[in-house]
């Protein structure tokens, strides 16, 4: 654990923040982000506050701060030695601060030591540099959006998705919606990006076993996670809305999908419970979160497909964090694995051409 405890000259900004000035050959106030730290590094720069907490030392009086911060290129773990309890009394978690510290590498991971951690006040930091967002643009999205919902002939599951896409409101929040908290399709778009791949999955297993009913499959998959809308909330990093709290994402899907159906004059009761079957049974398992477990072809299909694209796309941010500067992961205590990112090619890996073949 590396400390610097020798005096630096500060920064007075208008806004009242006082942070060391960066060193020498360090570019004033410039944005700095994440993908970018090295070890050794001082850095002075605004992130998000992804997650925040106060820990007792082990061997003297007094507290440290954990800090998770994040800006749209990923996150990395902070720490705050001095005067923790001071400065987290400053901001919260969603907040943006200006943080001032040392890169480290501490076990083979990536660290930010923090000297100083303030408030940033609106306006001195660009919202978008923070964002993390889908690599698809809006426009985009909706397009794949429409395409799937035309595919559907059923009248009364196409009347269902009409209801739903035709909103305005409905579709900007569908496109900006994150995928989840932390292990998946965590950023802005990041839950209509996930419901199109799961609904390409789909497709794919309609091709290969025809006895499935391809317009129910769409169906499913178009709608099963809308209750994210409900769960997830926050301006610049993802947290749990209240009801998302109390009721969480199926139940909240369950309840908005039942009140469209409720609007459409005739909709047949055995479709509206198969419809109701794989939205409810979607997370496969009990123990997994679902209130029933697939008991149709389309429901099972839904549920691996689902599952096949967030496990995928988790172990793909895992390895996108880069959590740990070598070949592999930190262990990961949902996967209950470390992951293998690969290794930087070095001189000398290039593969060897047998003479005949050369």
């Amino acid at each position: 654990m590396n400390r610097d405890d020798s005096p630096r000259e500060t920064l007075f900004t208008e806004e009242g923040l006082t942070l060391p000035l960066p060193e020498e050959g360090e570019e004033d106030m410039k944005k700095h982000f994440v993908r970018d730290l090295v070890p050794n590094a001082r850095v002075t720069s605004v992130f998000a506050v992804k997650s925040k907490s106060l820990a007792s030392f082990r061997n003297k009086p007094g507290q440290y701060m954990n800090l998770v911060l994040c800006d749209r290129t990923g996150e990395i773990k902070g720490r705050v030695w001095d005067r923790a309890e001071e400065l987290a009394a400053g901001f919260e978690v969603g907040d943006v601060v200006l943080a001032s510290g040392r890169v480290e590498e501490y076990q083979g991971t990536l660290q930010f030591v923090l000297s100083e951690v303030v408030l940033a006040p609106e306006g001195t930091y660009d919202p978008a540099e923070l964002i993390a967002r889908s690599g698809k643009s809006p426009d985009e999205l909706l397009e794949g959006l429409d395409a799937a919902v035309a595919q559907v002939t059923q009248p009364y599951l196409r009347a269902l998705l009409d209801s739903f896409v035709t909103d305005e409101d409905f579709r900007r929040n569908f496109a900006w919606a994150p995928g989840s908290k932390t292990l998946h399709h965590s950023y802005a778009g990041g839950l209509l990006e996930h419901t199109l791949s799961v609904v390409a999955l789909l497709n794919t297993a309609a091709d290969m076993h025809p006895e499935l009913d391809r317009d129910l499959l769409i169906t499913g998959g178009l709608l099963h996670d809308l209750g994210k809308m409900r769960e997830l909330g926050g301006a610049i990093t993802v947290d749990y809305t209240d009801l998302g709290r109390f009721v969480g994402h199926t139940v909240l899907t369950d309840r908005w999908v039942g009140e469209k159906i409720a609007q459409i004059d005739g909709f047949p009761t055995e479709l509206a419970n198969l419809l109701t079957h794989m939205l409810l049974s979607h997370h496969g398992e009990r123990d997994w979160g679902a209130p029933v477990v697939p008991s149709t072809m389309e429901a099972c299909a839904l549920h691996f497909a689902d599952n096949l694209d967030a496990q995928v796309q988790g172990f793909k941010q895992v390895i996108q964090r880069g959590e740990r500067t070598g070949g592999w992961s930190e262990y990961h205590p949902l996967y209950q694995r470390a992951i293998y990112r690969g290794r930087p090619s070095e001189p000398g890996d290039e593969a060897v051409v047998p003479a005949e073949d050369a």
